[in-house]
């Protein structure tokens, strides 16, 4: 094809035909990545063509020069490729194209068209045709180009003579007779023939590095980086980010296609450890759903179906055996990222994993998690509460109490009749957190739990919710035989429960234990004496200190030190 004419003299900048050619790049990218019914295919067309739009009214026609990395115009570089596998320049240069000429009505015309064929020469393999071929085929309107033949390009073509050329086999003829004759001659005269070199047995790196394809260090320095940044480029997270832009899409059956690829690799993620890439995942499928607009009713179904798989109790249970085993070794933010977003289905194994791991960041990593799940799902955390896994159990209620859930209070008290110990001791850390009239009412039961420690955290909670109901009850507790019996912690724990909701009535029951004595003159036991002092040091009213002062010179030092405890306020 001739040559395109030169450019006419315009009011076109130097920037604008940039600006242009990097719509064009992108728009190429576009076309190689999407469908041609994509909104974001759609979008660098569209942009595409207002950039020409713009040089149209500036100007008749745009002319371009074409060299090996660049791309000029006037004489001004407007477009540089360093990369030669993305690079617009080299895509026409490789295959001779020196010039291109584009006319007005190209955007509308042959815009798309044109694309594709450059798409095509792209992926073009050794054998088949060249660009220069496909535009050929396709004859645009309103492209024009000049081109060069790659064999003869800086070769010096004799002009014809317009002579009759001799036959080849009388030319080879003549040049065989001239060349013996030279040699016999030389023999005759007595001077050596020079013979042609042997043909050497093999071939080394070194014989081509003078020829024209030995790469020069600039070039293998850029391949070299270009291995490097194929090897590292993340493939999968650029797989997973073309099946999320292919699902926004409003097909059904893709969509059901592309979320059953979803629900195979999930779990191959999971057993892997690639985490980040579940939570990447999981990020983008809630997205979609909260948008409300993304699925039909089907579609829907089928990510509740994938949530809730992802949420049951054999994927939660294998994934922390995994980590507990080091078998996966995630990092914090990726491990919370994939918990916050399960469903009210991985509560449960949650909550037990939570209570029965043993490290210290994994255990508050899953009750970090388990809290946001049981927040959203409040009412899948009370029916835990009623699990005949003991564990399960009394998670639940810890978390009940944590969250505040006033309304479960019934539920809680029920647990406090619950038969495992562990059960019965979080019900009444629930019931002390919740501060509910019905909970602590409930507490009263529990100072006579068959469990010590149930016991201990009962009184312990009715004396810091100053539960002022329960005060006859520790009273009959405290003066009765049972604490003679027991320990010195459950004892002071009872006692300073009296003190801090007793208030100045309790002081005398107090003072009568501590400096009373008996009808034959005895006097309570030296723990029971120090326990009553402890209390009357929560109650800090005169009478109290009265009582404390009048006991401060005993000479038992168990109660003197107790004594001491009390007035200096360490109770």
């Amino acid at each position: 094809m001739d040559a395109p004419e030169t450019a006419a003299e315009s009011d076109v900048s130097p920037n604008q035909v940039s600006d242009l050619l990097v719509a064009f790049g992108k728009a190429l990218r576009a076309h190689q990545l999407y469908d041609v019914n994509n909104p974001v295919y759609q979008r660098f067309v569209g942009a595409l063509r207002s950039a020409f739009a713009q040089v149209w009214a500036r100007a008749p026609e745009l002319t371009l020069a074409i060299t090996e990395d660049a791309i000029t115009w006037n004489g001004a570089q407007v477009y540089r490729g360093d990369s030669r596998s993305d690079s617009l320049a080299f895509l026409f240069y490789k295959d001779g194209i020196r010039a291109l000429t584009f006319a007005p009505g190209f955007e509308d015309e042959d815009l798309e068209g044109f694309l594709e064929v450059l798409h095509r020469a792209r992926h073009l393999r050794s054998e088949e045709d060249d660009l220069l071929t496909l535009l050929w085929e396709r004859d645009f309107g309103s492209v024009r180009y000049s081109y060069v033949d790659l064999f003869t390009e800086g070769a010096d073509v004799p002009e014809p003579s317009g002579e009759e050329p001799a036959p080849f086999a009388e030319m080879l003829r003549g040049e065989l007779e001239t060349a013996e004759a030279v040699a016999e001659g030389e023999e005759a005269a007595g001077t050596e023939v020079e013979r042609p070199p042997a043909p050497v047995a093999s071939i080394k790196r070194e014989d081509f590095d003078a020829t024209l394809y030995f790469l020069d260090e600039r070039e293998l320095r850029y391949l070299g980086a270009e291995v490097e940044r194929e090897t590292e480029r993340d493939l999968r997270g650029g797989v997973l980010a073309a099946l999320f832009d292919r699902l926004e899409e409003p097909k059904c059956e893709r969509q059901s296609e592309i979320l059953g690829i979803l629900r195979t690799l999930l779990p191959n993620f999971l057993s892997r450890g690639a985490l980040g890439a579940v939570a990447g995942v999981l990020r983008e499928l809630d997205g979609l759903v909260r948008r409300g607009s993304a699925f039909d009713e089907k579609r829907g179904a089928e990510v509740d179906a994938l949530m809730e798989e992802l949420s049951s109790a054999s994927t939660i249970e294998e994934l922390v055996r995994a980590i507990e085993a080091g078998a996966i070794t995630p990092s914090v933010e990726e491990l919370g990222t994939v918990l916050q977003y399960l469903r009210a289905g991985a509560l449960g194994p949650l909550i037990r994993a939570a209570e029965e791991v043993r490290q210290k960041e994994l255990r508050s990593l899953l009750g970090q998690a388990v809290e946001r799940i049981a927040q959203q799902h409040q009412a899948s955390l009370v029916s835990h509460l009623k699990s005949e896994d003991p564990i399960v159990a009394a998670g639940a209620a810890r978390l009940v109490g944590r969250l505040g859930l006033t309304e479960a209070a019934g539920e809680v008290a029920a647990l406090l009749a619950n038969a495992a110990p562990e059960v019965r001791l979080a019900a009444v850390e629930a019931a002390v957190a919740l501060r509910s009239g019905r909970a602590a009412e409930a507490l009263q039961e529990a100072l006579m739990d068959p469990e010590r420690d149930v016991r201990i955290a009962a009184a312990r909670g009715l004396g810091s919710l100053r539960y002022q109901p329960a005060r006859d009850r520790l009273a009959e507790i405290i003066a009765g035989r049972t604490l003679r019996d027991a320990d010195l912690t459950e004892s002071i724990a009872f006692f300073e429960a009296f003190g801090s909701l007793g208030g100045n009535e309790s002081v005398g029951l107090l003072d009568r234990l501590l400096n009373g004595r008996g009808f034959l003159g005895r006097r309570e036991s030296s723990e029971i004496r120090a326990c009553a002092a402890l209390g009357l040091g929560r109650i800090r009213t005169a009478d109290a200190t009265k009582a404390l002062q009048a006991a401060a010179p005993d000479e038992d030092p168990i109660v003197r030190s107790a004594v001491g405890r009390a007035l200096r306020g360490e109770g």
